[in-house]
């Protein structure tokens, strides 16, 4: 790919795997050097955007808002955490800290008719503190929901969670919003990613989810340690 960026090559690479929905990234101060995330101009200009998919652009506070619109976003997303240490490591802040920057983001999103979408990190376990309770995801999640994201992604950041921690925390945030408003970000550090996206998909016809299963197999050339993953199409 030449003297492409490197963010704009790792773009073109998930294109080739997700057709519905790929998020781009832009810098946030004090977290990250910003030749590290602030590219988001020349990846938006250096990808093929398909029909039908969705390109938010992660967008820590205000002044990375102005400038992902300038950059022709059309979506953005705000992402936080469920764990005060990781919130702090990542972008800098606390959590309340955080959600003040997005309300501000949000409000300004809004404004100008651009959606909203609401990343929680470390939902299942957190690199710094460990085990995180299903009532502060929750807290987190019902928050940014209140603000206006029109969708809220639950990250299993670090890849610990078991279908176990995952039918707990969602038990839990489901309370609080509407399940068809909610996504699950999975890791497969553990061999355990398909599992959980089992388990958060429970109630839906199972053969559409194990078709799922079937094509991020096939996709990633990978075979999963889940046994769950594995099932076939004649369970």
């Amino acid at each position: 790919m030449g003297n492409m960026p490197s963010a704009v090559k790792h773009c073109l690479s998930y294109q080739q795997l997700l057709r519905e929905h790929l998020w781009i990234g832009d810098s946030v101060a004090g977290a990250l050097h910003p030749t590290q995330m602030a590219d988001h101009t020349e990846v938006m200009k250096g990808i093929h955007q398909y029909p039908g998919v969705r390109y938010p652009v992660l967008t820590p506070n205000l002044q990375g808002f102005h400038r992902a619109v300038a950059a022709g976003a059309t979506e953005i997303s705000v992402f936080g955490a469920a764990s005060e240490s990781f919130s702090k490591k990542n972008i800098n802040c606390s959590i309340e800290e955080s959600m003040e920057k997005f309300e501000e983001v949000i409000k300004s999103a809004r404004h100008m008719g651009i959606p909203v979408r609401g990343y929680v990190s470390c939902a299942l376990g957190c690199p710094y503190e460990g085990n995180i309770k299903p009532q502060k995801v929750t807290e987190v999640s019902k928050r940014l929901y209140s603000m206006g994201c029109y969708e809220i992604s639950l990250g299993d950041t670090i890849g610990v969670g078991t279908p176990g921690s995952m039918k707990r925390m969602l038990e839990s945030v489901m309370k609080e919003i509407p399940p068809g408003t909610l996504a699950v970000h999975c890791h497969d550090t553990y061999g355990q990613a398909l599992a959980n996206i089992l388990t958060a998909l429970q109630g839906v016809n199972l053969y559409k989810v194990m078709e799922a299963g079937d094509f991020i197999c096939r996709a990633v050339n990978k075979t999963t340690n889940s046994k769950v993953a594995q099932a076939s199409f004649s369970v």
